[in-house]
């Protein structure tokens, strides 16, 4: 860390920082008084920060000051966050919060905004907040302009004829972007890296140059069979991907939840295509869906672009008239990374592009995301392994590689983290991955995911793992809508991640029309145990709850129209995954010995837990359905192995509802059109309604 100043005019402290290191001077000193001055109680301290100074430095107009005045009217961002990485005595000891206030404007960085935090802030609140309107705008992009007509004769070779005279060029190191970022495969198994640079217009996202336009094709032969590298489609236009540098495949390859975009070693004169090394995990599958990207021949639509890494060049064709300003890149990583940071809230923000992730707090504690807008990340909205921390009021959508994950909480002593992601919103979630890139994504132990509204996702809305969570009062529709064998809430293959409950949520209008069995409303997958299921409401999914093998899962007082089967149950760990049941090495067995299963806190809340290995195991005991309503929908469909230790009670029926608004039970959409009147003979007879409410 270099050098700098910091003086404070607002207390009677200067304090500057040297060359050979820290060093704290009182004002009454510098006037030659004798003693120094101590603050008396808790202060504030609030730093005003404006987009034009900010803008000046990350663009080099202006260099970084040597001395910070944090009582400036006109002081750039990074140099207000700089002082939390030195000593909190530069600031003022005694002060109680550190204020940051960001006034209206777009603040455009560079790079990530980092802070480390030094431990002697720790205790002191601090709060990086802009007007109430969200008005202030942190983003890490970079306006591209100079855009021309496309005249070199080798590009307009490529280019679709149709395209001509619709697609324009720029150069982006004419402005400013030189760091294009790096291509990584991405998808099912595969860490999340950074986005290599994007595009967006007017704040949309726009699209890689791509066959087909829109959905899929599908795999037509593997030439060199199911574990190979080859592939051909039907149709589109091989001898032109022959000549493309850097082609790109995206593929469910093997199978319909399991994505990856790769890149393209070669396309030959019939059509055969090549993927680099390694083949997808899952291999290939004849009649699978794929599209290939990244193709200046495929340039032919409104709103695609294509990227000439070598050139340094942006082709793109605007789905509108562009004026300057019009066309932004992403440039930086991600917006905001905090490293073991404590009582520190972003407020009233809008983060709006990056290749990575917008937020990441990185441990520490008691950290919130607080009102704040979050868009167009090439990963994904928030990421926090902080204590006690989490999201609430936001609004995340266009993200690259799911929307909110949280990590907190002992698995081994069953601590709570008490990290949460309440009250927000998240669509349009799982641009450039697809699958097993959720809205939520929780582990750990004690987390809450309440009160959010999750929509627009090919794959699931919540993927939950650990112990002990509440996952409740969520608005969940139009998710799954790409993939199967997934659900709106998923979980699985783990016995002792036991005690989350899932209740009171409004699920609905769950999956496509093309493969409505596969999906489900709430999935615990592959032998997954130990949860509670109730009161919530379930319409028009296809399997609501599925209970693939697990024991001791609840599942009571829900409400289920227009659906298949309102409860679907297997013995899976009885017949096809007995081998992992049984084996020593296997998933299950591995994950009983991963966590002190046999004694307390395990012993103590899951009791039957520790006897797992002897009382039958792969067996699905122990679950309870009772007290649930069916209207318009198949009650129950188990095979034979689940349905012998099936525990049922009480089923209702349409003649045990009255809903207080009358209409045709197809109609009901909103969550209002659900509500049942007291009148219902299913309370009297100990129905318990939702709890769900906005």
């Amino acid at each position: 860390m270099y050098s700098f100043a910091v003086q404070i005019y607002a207390s009677t402290r200067n304090l500057f920082k040297y060359t050979h290191g820290w060093r704290v001077r009182s004002r009454a000193a510098a006037l030659g008084l004798a003693g120094v001055l101590s603050c008396a109680g808790a202060q504030a301290t609030t730093v005003n920060v404006t987009a034009a100074a900010t803008n000046a430095e990350e663009s080099g107009a202006t260099a970084a000051p040597a001395t910070v005045n944090l009582s400036a009217s006109n002081l750039g961002l990074r140099d207000a966050l700089r002082v939390l990485s030195a000593n909190k005595a530069l600031v003022g000891s005694g002060i109680s919060s550190y204020d940051i206030v960001l006034a209206s404007g777009t603040y455009r960085i560079a790079s990530t905004l980092t802070v480390t935090l030094d431990p002697s802030w720790s205790g002191t609140t601090i709060t990086i907040s802009g007007p109430a309107d969200d008005s202030a705008i942190i983003t890490g992009s970079q306006i591209v302009t100079g855009f021309k007509a496309v005249t070199d004769p080798s590009a307009l070779a490529r280019i679709p004829v149709s395209a001509h005279g619709s697609v324009l060029v720029a150069s982006l190191a004419a402005s400013g972007v030189t760091n294009l970022g790096t291509f990584n495969r991405h998808g099912y198994g595969i860490s999340i890296t950074p986005a290599p640079l994007e595009v967006f217009f007017r704040d949309q996202p726009m699209t890689i140059a791509r066959w087909p336009n829109s959905g899929f094709a599908t795999i037509a032969s593997l030439p060199g069979g199911p574990t190979g590298l080859t592939f051909t489609v039907s149709g589109g236009n091989p001898s032109a991907w022959a000549n493309e540098p850097n082609l790109h495949a995206f593929g469910y390859w093997a199978r319909d939840w399991a994505d990856t975009t790769l890149p393209v070693q070669s396309v030959d004169a019939s059509g055969v295509i090549t993927l680099q090394s390694p083949a997808p995990t899952l291999g290939l599958a004849v009649g699978q869906r794929v599209f290939i990207e990244n193709a200046l021949s495929e340039l032919d639509s409104p709103g695609e672009y294509y990227v000439d890494s070598n050139a340094g060049l942006l082709y793109f064709w605007p789905p509108a008239t562009m004026t300057d300003g019009d066309v932004q890149v992403s440039v930086a990583d991600s917006i905001f990374v905090a490293n073991n940071a404590t009582y520190l809230t972003l407020q009233n923000l809008t983060l709006d592009i990056g290749r990575g992730d917008a937020v990441q707090f990185n441990g520490g504690g008691k950290n919130t995301v607080d009102h704040v807008v979050i868009r167009n990340m090439g990963n994904r909205a928030g990421v926090s392994s902080a204590g006690a921390s989490g999201f609430q009021y936001v609004t995340a959508s266009n993200t690259g590689e799911g929307g909110i994950t949280i990590y907190s909480g002992n698995r081994t002593t069953l601590a709570a983290g008490s990290s949460f992601v309440t009250n927000s919103t998240i669509h349009d979630y799982a641009r450039r991955s697809r699958a097993y890139r959720p809205a939520i994504s929780v582990s750990g132990a004690g987390d809450t995911i309440t009160g959010n509204t999750i929509y627009n996702g090919p794959h699931a809305g919540i993927l939950f793992s650990g112990n002990n969570h509440e996952i409740g009062n969520n608005e969940i529709y139009d998710v799954v809508t790409e993939t199967s064998d997934s659900g709106a809430i998923y979980a699985g293959r783990d016995w002792t991640m036991r005690g989350t409950i899932i209740e009171d949520n409004f699920i609905h209008d769950i999956g496509s029309t093309s493969a409505p069995s596969a999906t489900m409303g709430v999935y615990l997958d592959d032998e997954y145990c130990g949860t509670i299921i109730r009161r919530n409401v379930f319409s028009k999914v296809g399997q609501a709850v599925f209970i693939g093998g697990g024991r001791d899962n609840t599942v009571s007082d829900n409400l289920f129209v227009n659906l298949l089967p309102a409860i679907s149950a297997d013995s899976r760990g009885m017949s096809w995954q007995e081998p992992d049941v049984v084996s020593t090495t296997g998933v299950f067995q591995t994950a009983l010995r991963a966590v002190p299963y046999s004694t307390a806190p395990y012993a103590t809340q899951y009791p039957t837990l520790p006897v797992i290995l002897t009382d039958m195991p792969g067996v699905p005991l122990g679950n309870t359905i009772t007290r649930n309503v069916v209207i318009d929908g198949t009650q129950l469909t188990a095979d034979s192995g689940a349905l012998q230790y099936l525990q049922i009670g009480t089923w209702f029926g349409s003649p045990d509802v009255v809903f207080a608004t009358p209409m045709s039970d197809s109609a009901r959409a909103v969550y209002s059109d659900f509500v049942l009147s007291t009148a219902s003979p299913a309370i009297a007879q100990g129905f318990q309604t939702s709890h769900f409410s906005r």
